[in-house]
């Protein structure tokens, strides 16, 4: 019986090539795989080496800095040590970690934890915290700053210790809201106001012939805004909290957020741009 030779020749050709294929694929043994690098994923959360700020360290930083000042009454140097990402909802951006604070050489600096929350589509920290709080007293060079509005012993202070620290501006701007109390019943709002510059701070809310303004005592601030221990109304006792966020040039008011008591009576408040 007659056999083709090319039929054969390209046999031995194609058992060749196999061959050479597998001594290929054997040749890369499991220990370069393991030393083959993993994809880097861009935009992946982690840790952030100190002195090499996130995107949003600096912003974060100077806002925290804000913040450890209101609190103990002077100026303070003041490091994040550890920078970590995540992501809280809605395209918001977060960061926490460890920072340290002082004055002078880095001697007695004070440690802390932080979490700052940045809205990077507008571009600004929309929240930041640290625990534990700093204070004004047991600081080298003497007590810390003079009494001033807001702050023990200023101008119209009630009582109980505020922050020096907030947005001395008066703004006021159209938006929507509502105002709730068994008195003035369920109130449109068209208007909101703040005032830093008086000897007390104070939010006020309008809409129609109808507005309320609260006094108080700003107990933090992060310089976009305060929050507001209220101490007193112009319609009379008044107590509770006002939470007031300025734009970031601080000559339009973002929101504001009241909720406390008159006399008996409970009130709720609310107001947006």
């Amino acid at each position: 019986m007659c056999r083709n030779p090319l039929s054969r020749n390209f046999a031995g050709l194609s058992s060749v090539s196999i061959c050479a294929l597998i001594l290929a694929f054997i040749s890369v043994s499991p220990a370069s795989w393991a030393q083959a690098p993993y994809p880097q994923v861009q935009g992946q959360m982690g840790q952030y080496p100190p002195g090499r700020p996130a995107p949003i360290g600096a912003m974060c930083q100077s806002e925290l800095v804000n913040r450890v000042n209101a609190d103990a009454g002077r100026r303070v140097n003041l490091n994040l040590d550890s920078q970590s990402e995540y992501s809280p909802s809605n395209g918001r951006q977060g960061l926490r970690g460890r920072l340290r604070y002082g004055i002078g050489g880095s001697s007695g600096w004070r440690t802390a934890t932080y979490d700052c929350v940045v809205d990077v589509r507008r571009n600004r920290v929309e929240h930041v915290t640290y625990s534990p709080r700093a204070s004004s007293g047991n600081w080298p060079g003497g007590p810390g700053i003079p009494p001033r509005p807001g702050y023990p012993g200023g101008p119209g202070h009630p009582g109980g210790p505020g922050v020096p620290n907030y947005p001395r501006v008066k703004v006021d701007t159209s938006g929507r809201g509502t105002f709730n109390s068994r008195a003035s019943g369920n109130t449109k709002i068209t208007r909101g106001f703040v005032d830093g510059t008086g000897p007390r701070p104070s939010v006020s809310l309008r809409g129609g012939n109808f507005q309320v303004t609260f006094y108080g005592v700003v107990e933090r601030s992060d310089g976009g805004g305060f929050t507001m221990r209220i101490t007193g109304s112009d319609r009379g006792d008044a107590r509770g909290t006002a939470q007031a966020r300025l734009n970031r040039d601080r000559n339009e008011v973002e929101s504001i957020t009241l909720s406390g008591r008159m006399g008996r009576d409970s009130f709720t408040g609310n107001f947006s741009r």
